[in-house]
């Protein structure tokens, strides 16, 4: 079982660690109201006051809409209303000052605070979403594009991705000099016929384009990896089933260095505070059952998961560096979810 050389330094840490997952809390309720409405100039300034209250570091929320309409994927391709059985293409109009998402995930601090960065446009915004049943699966949307940022960024040589949705990130891909094909691997059948008919016509491009209609689970071996320079993950629809996919991955034991995940932060984000709740029981020489009780029913798979990992490890923690470590390290929490 992993141990802890208990000092005022440590104390402390535990304790910033704590306060930050309450400030997280807080922050989550205050500004949730605030998503999806009409930013009047009072609610606007009302907003901006309750940003500065976290250290949040933004003076304005009205957007550059250039920086989604010059994007290469909203000026080429264009989508009517057509629909299958599971799935539909549709056109949907964000009415102009409506409080949006801009990206996931941006950490304030070296503790656990993070924030989502938000804001508006002046002017509407019509653009193409992908819907199953009543759920927007994807949009060319500011903090789609953001979000997928990295991924887009490193794609080289041949490129794979986990997912196929409106094909976003493989049109990106495939403008760049440096990327040499895009393979695709999706589940949904409809999805790829309603791809191969109405968006993939409109590429501008000669490279090539495969898409394998499978899961990704079955197709989640080192074999595969091994043949493309490049792995995106992304066929979850946010954290919320984001959690689940990603770990199920993991339990495949695949480590691989070409590999990235969409809204890995994100996702990881739940995980980091069950750990930190978890080390901190430990450290007030509590029981694990303390931790265990205080974990949801459907979180308790991941709890166990964090338990038998922490019990293998022998080593004694001493420094606020060595604890947020653990706490932080995507290498650690990816062994985790492996178990």
């Amino acid at each position: 079982m992993i141990q802890f050389e208990k000092n005022p330094m440590l104390t402390e840490t535990m304790k910033n660690l704590m306060k930050s997952m309450r400030d997280m809390r807080s922050y989550l309720s205050d500004v949730l109201n605030y998503l999806e409405d009409y930013m009047t100039p009072a609610k606007e300034k009302e907003l901006l006051s309750l940003l500065k209250k976290y250290d949040i570091p933004e003076d304005h929320l009205d957007r550059d809409i250039r920086s989604l309409l010059e994007n290469p994927y909203f000026k080429d391709i264009r989508l009517e209303k057509v629909e299958t059985d599971t799935v539909r293409y549709q056109r949907t109009v964000i009415p102009k000052r409506t409080l949006m998402n801009m990206d996931f995930h941006v950490p304030l601090g070296m503790y656990l605070f993070h924030y989502h960065p938000i804001g508006y446009f002046n002017e509407d915004l019509e653009l193409p979403v992908l819907m199953e049943g009543k759920n927007v699966w994807m949009s060319p949307a500011v903090s789609e594009i953001e979000s997928m940022r990295i991924g887009i960024d490193k794609g080289h040589g041949k490129c794979v991705t986990f997912g196929l949705g409106l094909g976003l990130i493989i049109y990106l891909w495939l403008l760049k000099d440096e990327v040499e094909s895009v393979t695709a691997v999706e589940v949904n059948k409809d999805v790829i016929d309603l791809f191969e008919k109405y968006i993939l016509p409109q590429f501008k491009t000669d490279k090539k384009v495969q898409i394998i209609h499978a899961s990704a689970y079955d197709k989640w071996n080192k074999d595969f990896l091994d043949e493309f320079d490049y792995v995106y993950a992304d066929f979850w629809e946010s954290n919320e089933d984001g959690l689940e996919c990603y770990t199920k991955l993991m339990e495949k034991k695949i480590d691989l260095p070409h590999i990235d995940y969409w809204i890995e932060d994100s996702i990881l984000s739940d995980i980091k505070y069950m750990v930190t709740s978890y080390l901190n029981t430990l450290y007030r020489g509590e029981s694990v059952m303390v931790f265990m009780s205080s974990i949801d029913a459907d979180m308790k798979k991941y709890a166990i998961k964090i338990n038998k990992y922490f019990k293998r490890r022998t080593d004694t923690i001493r420094t606020e560096e060595e604890l947020l470590e653990l706490i932080h390290s995507r290498k650690v929490l990816r062994e985790i979810l492996s178990i």
